[in-house]
């Protein structure tokens, strides 16, 4: 029911998916701004690798193709990433470490800082069905949402790391003949997604106590934490399902696909994490004009007065 209901939510708040998907573009073309003075750093080190004819060979792949093969040019495209980048770090320290604040730092900081923005609108639906504007919000609530989204950049970018390293090492078993090639696409895509929804499960409640209870991300960090907590497989497995098959339609219509598929599925996590928050708490929702939601149990640990119940 918690996945259905949020994609009920979903459909009533599409416009949602429009503002995020306009937000991301254009803090993308703020990071490529940034990025400008180390453009001829990174011409070199890319054409020293042949990286755009990898690349280019890696994004009109499918899966119908050859999945080994597709896992085989996601390899060659990775190592030779990395092969520029240590180009780079020996000719360019100075544009590596800058180039590396701005796509692991800054970048993700960013994105982070309309989290908030969208969980007060969409608080301000499920509660009265009531509209807010996302650009007051987003300036009105910019000190919680940096505080925010410096601790979640900071917090996920070590379990990024790790993911990183687990998938080149699993990429890296293509270079092996037998039967580790039949198995080593589904090996890949379910590490992948099974890590990428844990770390996305553990801290879904984050950002809806923030902004249901109106307080700092310091204070409700443990409040998500607690909440997720008591439907915690219910949880995994929705995000799991979301993760599980924007990799799939990714993988079947080429890489391109992403450009659609990682806003819409960031979206959908959102709606999730709202409705999760609501029904653990027991607070009665919208998730369309017709349609509200009564949970069954109120935490106990919660104080009335801190509940916001539909009159």
């Amino acid at each position: 029911m918690m996945f259905k209901n949020s994609l009920k939510l979903f459909v009533a708040n599409f416009s949602v998916f429009w503002k995020l998907l306009l937000y991301k573009i254009v803090v993308i073309l703020i990071c490529a701004l940034f990025l400008v003075p180390t453009y001829s750093a990174w011409s070199h080190c890319l054409n020293a690798v042949n990286f755009s004819e990898i690349l280019t060979d890696f994004a009109t792949k499918t899966v119908f193709l050859n999945t080994s093969s597709l896992l085989s040019n996601m390899f060659l495209l990775v190592q030779a990433f990395i092969d520029a980048l240590t180009v780079m770090f020996n000719v360019f320290p100075f544009a590596f470490f800058y180039s590396i604040f701005v796509v692991l730092i800054l970048l993700p900081f960013l994105f982070g800082l309309s989290s908030i923005p969208t969980g007060e609108g969409l608080y301000s639906y499920m509660a009265s069905l009531s509209k807010s504007s996302f650009l007051a919000t987003f300036v009105s609530k910019l000190g919680v949402s940096s505080v925010y989204s410096i601790y979640r950049t900071l917090i996920t970018l070590p379990f990024i790391l790790i993911l990183g390293s687990g998938l080149y090492g699993l990429l890296y078993l293509t270079t092996y003949d037998g039967i580790i090639q039949i198995f080593l696409p589904v090996i890949v895509v379910v590490y992948f997604v099974f890590m990428l929804s844990l770390l996305v499960t553990t801290f879904c409640g984050w950002m809806p106590a923030t902004v249901v209870f109106n307080i700092k991300p310091s204070k409700s960090f443990k409040k998500g934490i607690k909440a997720v907590a008591r439907r915690y497989f219910r949880v995994f497995s929705s995000v799991f399902v979301i993760f599980f098959f924007t990799t799939l339609f990714s993988m079947m219509l080429t890489s391109f696909s992403l450009i659609a598929l990682i806003p819409l599925a960031s979206v959908s996590i959102i709606m999730l994490e709202m409705v999760m928050f609501f029904e653990s708490q027991g607070m009665r929702y919208y998730v369309d004009l017709d349609s509200i939601i009564s949970p069954k149990k109120l935490e106990q640990c919660d104080k009335f007065d801190k509940v916001k119940n539909i009159i």
